[in-house]
């Protein structure tokens, strides 16, 4: 090496040392501390707010006393799936089967101090082991006492001492506009707690047999099917079941519950009967738009067309006919088909109601005896 190239890479040593060392320096030099007053007062005294502070108050009591009746519930069940390919598979051609699990989440709330609890029947439909998770930790086997369906509710008893029951509300009183809260266990989170509104009541199908929905803006996600709604004094007064959902799955402000009274009606006839008692007049109805109003001869919109008679229903044996407008039942007015089914479910069996119907423009009396509706299936 030449004694030129020698004194450079001499020189680059000593200036790289150099620039190290002072790096080091640097790093030795005690640190200025940073100026920090984090500030101590509230933007706002508690004489500001005062409402909103007891509003505060008041929900967290009211979440408080609620949420230790509400529970978590793991059902499951083997089912048979196809077993991974092997070689030798594929070359015999054949497929095998394995068992496997398929579980589902789902929430429920303690409505007995018996430990009864109330759910959605596709929480559990087909499950043959139930357990419940307890918000003090406790895990519990949960009998199915019975399912409806059609209703979307199902009957579980857990044995169990020391647990809280809330009371079913009236829904029948639940006013648009009503504050409302959501519990259960959306995605697994168990005791989360959503707020809302009554956005709209009676969501219910065209029938007479169909289920009827409160509407709220109460988030519900996957998880809550069973949990239940309540208003601001701890009444169960729905029992969240279905949302509209995202193509993603997630929710979108619109959620749904069954009425408290639904599920009691329903819980009832589980428990005492073995099977869901329902009145029934056995017709299909649609609503009137002005211009169906106009072609039968209508005043207005108000009343449901009869689309469809149910062979030996009570509708046929008063000779009500398709395409009669039902106007009002047993003394009140109908305001549209939706209507019906609550009225009917405030009839005993057997019980003779009065009808006003509008046919060709006459408007007819008559009377039909309510029946019992045919059997809907039991699941047990």
């Amino acid at each position: 090496m030449s004694a030129s190239r020698r004194i450079f890479l001499l020189l680059l040593v000593a200036i790289l040392a150099s620039y190290a060392w002072q790096r080091y320096e640097r790093t030795r030099l005690p640190r200025v501390s940073e100026k920090f007053t984090p500030t101590q007062t509230a933007k706002l005294n508690p004489e500001d707010v005062q409402v909103l502070a007891r509003m505060d108050e008041e929900y967290t009591r009211l979440v408080e006393a609620v949420v230790p009746s509400v529970v978590s519930i793991t059902s499951s069940r083997e089912v048979l799936q196809a077993a991974p390919l092997t070689l030798e598979d594929a070359l015999l051609g054949r497929r095998r089967a394995q068992r496997a699990t398929s579980t589902s989440l789902g929430s429920g709330v303690i409505v007995s101090k018996e430990g009864h609890i109330l759910t959605n029947h596709h929480v559990v439909a087909g499950m043959t082991e139930i357990r419940v998770q307890l918000t003090d930790g406790r895990n519990e086997a949960a009998r199915l006492i019975g399912s409806d369906p059609s209703n979307d509710i199902a009957v579980l008893r857990i044995d169990a001492k020391n647990i809280e029951a809330l009371k079913l509300g009236d829904s029948d009183k639940l006013r648009v506009g009503q504050m409302v809260f959501a519990i259960g266990n959306p995605f697994g989170l168990e005791e989360s707690v959503t707020r809302g509104i009554v956005s709209a009541k009676g969501r219910r199908t065209g029938g007479d047999s169909g289920v009827e929905f409160i509407q709220t803006d109460a988030a519900v996600n996957q998880g809550n099917s069973g949990g239940p709604l309540v208003n601001i004094y701890g009444e169960v007064i729905g029992i969240n079941t279905v949302i509209i959902a995202s193509k993603t799955g997630g929710w979108q402000g619109i959620s749904f519950s069954i009425p408290s009274n639904t599920a009691k009606q329903v819980m009832e006839g589980i428990i005492t009967r073995g099977r869901v008692v329902r009145g029934w007049l056995g017709v299909n109805l649609q609503m009137i738009t002005p211009q169906a109003a106009q072609t039968l001869g209508l005043p207005d919109t108000r009343g449901a067309r009869i689309t469809e008679i149910m062979p030996g229903s009570p509708a046929e044996l008063a000779q009500l006919k398709p395409n009669d407008v039902l106007r009002e039942f047993n003394g009140e007015v109908l305001e549209n088909p939706m209507a019906l089914r609550g009225l009917v479910s405030q009839v005993d069996i057997g019980e003779t109601v009065a009808l006003v119907i509008m046919r060709g423009g006459k408007e007819i009396r008559t009377k039909a005896k309510i029946a019992e509706m045919p059997e809907q299936p039991i699941n047990r």
